[in-house]
């Protein structure tokens, strides 16, 4: 088992930097989870370290060893891919075992593997069995299976889930997170969903156009993102965004007008009045009040114990506010929501985070 480091990676295609100046650390034994939207560079970084795309520049360690130019048999790592690619002629026990009969292991060996591999991830009963008799989450298992017996140094994942209903997806992001918990291995995982990654990761590496946006725990990240991106990409449903003025200096910060109401920020670094700035309020930090930002309640996503409240602000932009206990029905009121000022964010129009 291994950390795995880059050190300013990029990766041209052509003229074109799909990955800009990347460095970071996946600490050993640590699940680190690559997230961002489609088109951000996440899995072609991925297959980077798997050796699958030559790196134009820079260098990447696993375990301490530069492996920027070995092949990718020889760098001690598996990856688990979007499609399962089971072998459909071979059994379980068969598709698990197939590297291990490639690289000659004897038959005790590759049995015993395989019968710890299938122990771990709750496929026992099913080794003799065809891929085509088994669920979509079985089928996922035995490729992660594959995985497990080779032993790897670093298990990579490129977004092994997403083939998946979401009622299993949930499921083998639990599974995952105890595999994960049980073997102790370096794990390094590529999804456009920011709830995997909330779920899973010690660390989140956040991608924009090749980009490492920002890097950390996952609660660090929803609550102190370092740009308006990060922000709204990390947290669902996503944080509320509202351009505004400032209109007055207060003792612990400033007072923005927005969207017909006004917003109080608590800031350090304060912008002079008259500065544009925007404002940022997450779902759960909203609720209605006496004094506000003027909304109208179009529909309520009903879940329960809580609701999201879809609202309309007066510029016609979206707003959602997270209400919990109270059942009552608000579709088409008009109401005012308001915000602790220690919950509100603020930033600058080009998206920077102002502290």
């Amino acid at each position: 088992m291994s950390g795995v480091v880059l050190r300013n990676v990029r990766k041209s295609f052509g003229g074109v930097d799909v990955i800009r100046d990347v460095s970071l650390t996946v600490e050993k034994g640590d699940f680190g989870v690559f997230v961002g939207p489609s088109g951000c560079g996440k899995s072609t970084l991925l297959r980077m370290i798997a050796g699958l795309e030559d790196t134009t520049s820079g260098m990447i360690q696993i375990g301490g060893r530069d492996v920027t130019q070995v092949e990718p048999a020889r760098r001690g790592v598996a990856m688990v891919f979007q499609s399962y690619a089971l072998y459909p002629h071979l059994s379980v026990a068969e598709n698990m075992a197939f590297s291990l009969r490639l690289a000659r292991k004897s038959r005790a060996e590759r049995e015993e593997k395989v019968r710890e591999a299938a122990r771990i991830l709750q496929l026992t009963d099913h080794l003799d069995k065809r891929p085509a008799q088994l669920s979509g989450g079985q089928r996922q298992r035995v490729a992660i299976g594959r995985a497990i017996v080779r032993e790897p140094e670093v298990f990579l994942f490129d977004e092994p889930l997403s083939n998946l209903d979401a009622e299993l997806r949930v499921q083998m992001r639990l599974e995952l997170s105890r595999l994960h918990n049980q073997i102790g291995a370096t794990m390094i995982y590529v999804t456009h969903d920011q709830v995997e990654a909330m779920t899973l990761a010690d660390d989140i590496f956040v991608l924009r156009g090749g980009v490492v946006q920002q890097a950390g725990a996952p609660l660090r990240l929803y609550d102190d993102p370092d740009n308006r991106f990060v922000a709204g990409f990390i947290g669902s449903p996503a944080m509320n965004f509202m351009a505004g003025t400032v209109i007055a200096q207060t003792p612990r910060g400033i007072r923005v007008a927005a969207e017909q109401g006004e917003v109080d920020v608590h800031l350090q670094d304060r912008p002079s009045e008259g500065a544009a700035v925007i404002v940022g309020i997450r779902p759960e930090s909203l609720a209605p009040a006496e004094t506000g930002i003027p909304v109208t309640v179009e529909m309520a996503e009903e879940l329960g114990g809580n609701a999201f409240v879809h609202c309309r602000l007066t510029s016609g932009a979206d707003i959602v506010f997270e209400r919990r206990g109270l059942r009552d029905r608000l579709d088409g009121q008009r109401i005012k929501l308001a915000a602790d000022p220690t919950r509100v964010l603020c930033f600058a129009p080009e998206g920077n985070r102002l502290r």
